[in-house]
């Protein structure tokens, strides 16, 4: 027999990772009554929890920038409780993408982004260590841009949306979704107790729960609908009869012994060849998409092959002091990849909306989107921030927001 939750929402948010916990953060400001419901609040699979920590409003479409640039602006006025380290996003080209990252400097800077040119000595000035400058046709570095916490940021936002009297449901599946008149009623399914590794995979690919753990059914009902499911929206939004363009793409992260040297005093490096990588205490963490990396769900670490084949090599090639590096461990986790490697923002139908597939670009959109979208919910329309641009009809109107500065 199914049961309820005693009282209707005015938004139910499905996905508890950092951009579902930064709009419940925003709902609940604006005086709404919130539910944010996650099969795993923990985030063992989530992509929030497995990525590189860099936040950085060095974009190339007006869009990205402006929410990240929101984002930043809001993670310095916290910075001391979420580890926010502004040592800066030092980019470094080569001559075929070097033209590209120039004729979109003033429009960076123009949305108010600060980023300075750099010659190749230039960049051997500021980071000494890289000390191999070939194929460095030049650099940008800026200095807002840094590295972040995100759990310590995905906590914050739930802490104060909780203070705001936002609730978060964990274990629950959500088996159906059904939107008639002022309400869209949300057909449920909550595990006893903790999922397995195992059930909790299977539960987030399948698009139906099959032979489940224990558990009970219930319903919840809210006026309002978001699917902020990362790289598991797509079988949420089966229930409501649309398709997903977004694939799961892994992302390898290693974490490199750096006894030879120290990177602290910089932040993020990304390299002409892909790879990117800063100083995490006693270690360097680095890591590369190789191009050939197929979709699927996949959290396969390939361990020190992944670092023999494709990391060490990158760093070495750039940084004699690279040498000796050695690996000691690393982890891979999902980039939620759409068309044009931008995130899908928006109203989808009549009480319906979704926030999901950021590309690799979650924990640094997160607030500035969740601010976004709060606005277009609550209000109507979007406020300060339009994320217009976001929404999934640009793929069928060919008004693509293509995003190339990617890694």
């Amino acid at each position: 027999m199914s049961t309820s939750l005693d009282q209707r929402y005015d938004v139910a948010i499905v996905g508890g990772g950092i951009v579902g916990s930064s709009l419940a953060m925003a709902l609940a400001e604006r005086k709404l009554k919130i539910v944010a419901v996650d099969i795993d609040l923990s985030g063992r699979l989530s992509s929030s929890e497995r990525n590189a920590g860099g936040v950085r409003a060095t974009w190339w479409q007006p869009v990205n920038i402006a929410l990240c640039q929101a984002s930043i602006g809001y993670y310095e006025k916290i910075r001391d409780e979420v580890g926010f380290r502004q040592k800066g996003y030092l980019w470094l080209y080569d001559a075929a993408t070097w033209p590209k990252a120039l004729a979109h400097i003033d429009l960076q800077r123009e949305l108010g982004h600060r980023i300075d040119e750099l010659s190749a000595a230039q960049v051997h000035d500021r980071v000494p260590e890289i000390d191999r400058l070939d194929g460095i046709a030049g650099a940008t570095f800026a200095s807002r841009d840094g590295l972040i916490n995100p759990n310590l940021l995905k906590q914050h936002y739930r802490e104060r949306a909780r203070t705001l009297g936002a609730e978060f449901v964990d274990r629950l599946y959500l088996d159906a979704i059904e939107s008639s008149g002022d309400e869209v009623r949300l057909s449920c399914w909550q595990a006893d107790g903790p999922v397995s590794d195992a059930a909790l995979a299977r539960l987030m690919t399948q698009d139906n729960r099959g032979e489940a753990e224990s558990g009970r059914e219930l319903e919840l009902n809210a006026s309002s609908l978001v699917i902020a499911g990362g790289a598991w929206s797509s079988n949420v939004l089966k229930l409501v009869g649309l398709d997903s363009p977004t694939e799961a793409i892994r992302r390898q992260i290693c974490v490199v012994d750096n006894r030879v040297t120290n990177l602290a005093a910089y932040g993020m490096i990304v390299d002409t060849s892909g790879l990117y990588f800063h100083n995490e205490g006693p270690h360097i963490l680095a890591g590369y998409s190789p191009p050939e990396t197929p979709p699927g769900y996949s959290f396969q670490y390939d361990g020190e092959e992944f670092f023999m084949n494709e990391i060490w090599p990158r760093m070495y090639a750039r940084m004699s002091v690279c040498e000796r590096l050695h690996h000691v461990t690393g982890w891979a986790g999902l980039y939620a990849v759409t068309p044009d490697r931008s995130a899908i923002v928006g109203r989808v139908a009549p009480r319906i909306f979704e926030a999901h597939s950021f590309s690799g670009r979650g924990v640094m959109q997160s607030y500035g989107a969740g601010q976004a979208l709060a606005d277009l919910i609550a209000n109507g329309s979007y406020g300060r921030l339009d994320a217009s641009a976001l929404s999934r009809d640009r793929f069928s109107s060919g008004a693509l927001v293509r995003e190339e500065l990617h890694i």
